[in-house]
């Protein structure tokens, strides 16, 4: 099926072949009324030197995997999902958490310099099949990063992971139309300071050890407001 649907040698997105595939299915049997398709793109990448391309030879880059989730019924359009999974990302600065409710049971205190680090999950909902899923997909992932890290040369402050993964849907929503909804997912992967005073040694925040204990996972959705119906 993908070589049938790959338009001369390049299939152009998994949304449109996740799409192609409902529509096989329940064009070719009466007795389907329902199709569901999820897709992974792995991200492979030919080896390179000196601008020379190797003719048979990839390297995995796992810099976030492209997914897309499609359900289609008979008679009806397609719901079409994308996402980002698999990110991790990381600053050593320009973190903290504060300005968070405090009540008698309240034991964390708040922080205002601390590392970030997270792997992130982002599903998203398109308002119709009429997109160029690349690109899209391409400037979601943009907005991620930009949100996160901040300007290259002065970075941006994080009150909280909370706040972060607000602002990145927020941004999305308005900058692409074609997004109805955005689900975001971001573990918060701690990194602590190593206390070396035992060495006799002083670690400025340089060497930092992460944890696999229990950790936050931070989830949210944020959608387009409906519009009246009055």
């Amino acid at each position: 099926m993908a070589h049938y649907h790959d338009d001369y040698g390049k299939i152009k997105s998994i949304e449109t072949f996740a799409m192609n595939i409902c529509e096989h299915f329940l064009s070719s049997f009466s007795h389907v009324t329902r199709a569901h398709v999820y897709v992974e793109e792995v991200p492979w990448k030919r080896f390179e030197k000196n601008g020379v391309k190797h003719v048979h030879a990839f390297i995995h880059t796992p810099t976030g995997t492209h997914f897309c989730d499609v359900e289609q019924v008979r008679n009806g359009p397609p719901i079409i999902h994308s996402g980002i999974k698999d990110l991790k990302v990381l600053k050593t600065t320009q973190s903290g958490f504060e300005g968070f409710i405090k009540d008698q049971f309240t034991t964390l205190p708040e922080v205002k310099d601390r590392c970030f680090a997270t792997q992130v999950y982002c599903k998203w909902r398109y308002q119709n099949r009429d997109v160029d899923f690349e690109a899209t997909w391409g400037a979601v992932r943009d907005i991620v990063l930009k949100k996160f890290a901040g300007p290259y040369d002065r970075g941006e402050y994080s009150p909280s992971v909370q706040k972060t993964l607000y602002d990145i849907q927020v941004l999305t929503l308005s900058q692409l139309p074609e997004i109805e909804d955005m689900e975001i997912s971001l573990p918060n992967i701690h990194y602590f300071n190593i206390d070396m005073s035992k060495m006799g040694l002083i670690n400025k925040e340089e060497v930092l050890l992460p944890l696999d204990n229990p950790y936050g996972k931070i989830t949210g959705t944020v959608r387009r407001k409906l519009p009246s119906r009055l």
